[in-house]
């Protein structure tokens, strides 16, 4: 009976070891065929920024944007990290890496061209089940064509808990665990 319960330990040790380890290293695929997007020919931002407004209430907010040629910027240019494939002046790919601080609720990805048809993809990253801290790869955008310009995510900010409000939240149940168990000590 011994060997049964110990035997029933190790796996379900084994099993809490796979699962702490194996929800880390996800990425999320999109092509200009991906589901959940919008397209159009708009070549100007201000247009683009008009088109977005017309579509959302209320109104999107650029909380990152990576382009070729200018770098990064953005409120969550901490959190983020993009890198552009194939060639570094006409890439037709690239990938957006969380690097960590706040990640994105309510996310949406425009990546733009502006000299082909179409010149913009949005796509609704919630809808495709991103959750701010997968790796975006993009991949067969306007490919001999054209190039990505740059990219843009869009949504609301939210911060990411400190450890130490977690290690308080945690010392709090203990306590009251502790306090609980007391109680029925003395009982």
């Amino acid at each position: 009976m011994k060997k049964l319960k110990a035997l029933l330990m190790i796996k379900l040790l084994v099993l809490c070891a796979v699962l702490v380890f194996a929800g880390q290293a996800y990425a999320l695929s999109i092509t200009p065929t991906t589901g959940f997007r919008w397209e159009g020919n708009e070549n100007n931002q201000d247009d683009i920024n008009d088109v977005l407004e017309d579509l959302f209430e209320p109104d999107l907010v650029e909380l990152y944007k990576a382009e070729v040629d200018d770098g990064e910027s953005g409120s969550l240019l901490e959190s983020y990290e993009t890198t552009f494939l194939n060639t570094s002046s006409d890439p037709s790919g690239a990938e957006i890496e969380y690097v960590g601080g706040q990640i994105i609720t309510d996310p949406y990805l425009l990546v733009k061209d502006g000299n082909q048809e179409p010149a913009w993809y949005l796509f609704n990253l919630g809808a495709l089940s991103w959750n701010g801290t997968e790796t975006l790869v993009l991949s067969n955008f306007w490919p001999g064509e054209g190039a990505i310009s740059h990219v843009t995510l869009y949504g609301q900010a939210a911060p990411v808990p400190e450890p130490a409000t977690m290690l308080l939240l945690g010392t709090g149940l203990l306590g009251l665990a502790g306090f609980n168990r007391k109680r029925l000590l003395k009982k």
